[in-house]
């Protein structure tokens, strides 16, 4: 098993991970080339980064995060904004999706005091979990903070995610509050000090 920075080449794995693993959540809503579109960004710009588990050539899990959440959504909306337009015109005139953008998009603003760093995702493959692998992409994980000289981070979990709240709690991750992004979801802010 090898851990190492996605490619662009893995975008579309780590995307295929997300939306097969990751059932709950606004983003799994989306189409799996908005998805591919999101991890291209995080995984080009210089604000954030993806680690990925490989076995042998497959991307079997993966971990993403960022230093600057605003500054990954300023390179997005450059780079991928039309296109990923296009994928998800049809949902425009939903009006709870629409609700829904503007909450992703502005939840960094409502919790502003926190830090800018944040883990924003992180799956791994159904047939290779319970394995270690996210522990050994946490490690890793926190090297790549380490290096962009970031002292804390945040991670938002929903409130019904009990294997991923295990993982934080065992990981040394602190609660900080509940929060609720979307309406009638409640979440939990928990910070992880290097």
């Amino acid at each position: 098993m090898i851990f190492c920075l996605a490619n662009k080449n893995d975008a579309l794995a780590v995307a295929q991970i997300h939306k097969s693993e990751i059932h709950k959540g606004f983003l799994s809503t989306l189409k799996l080339a908005f998805l591919k579109n999101l991890y291209l960004a995080i995984i080009e710009s210089e604000s954030s980064y993806c680690i990925i588990a490989k076995e042998k050539s497959t991307v079997v899990g993966f971990m993403s995060g960022v230093t600057d959440i605003n500054k990954l959504y300023s390179y997005f909306l450059k780079k991928y904004f039309f296109q990923s337009l296009v994928l998800i015109s049809q949902k425009f005139f939903s009006v709870s999706f629409l609700k829904k953008i503007f909450e992703t998009l502005f939840y960094p603003v409502k919790e502003k005091k926190l830090p800018h760093a944040e883990l924003l995702t992180m799956a791994v493959s159904n047939q290779f979990q319970g394995q270690g692998i996210a522990g050994k992409m946490f490690t890793e994980f926190i090297f790549e903070m380490g290096k962009r000289n970031i002292k804390s981070f945040k991670v938002l979990v929903g409130e019904e995610l009990l294997p991923a709240i295990n993982f934080y709690e065992k990981n040394r991750f602190s609660f900080l509050k509940n929060t609720t992004v979307h309406k009638g979801k409640s979440s939990r802010i928990y910070i992880y000090k290097l």
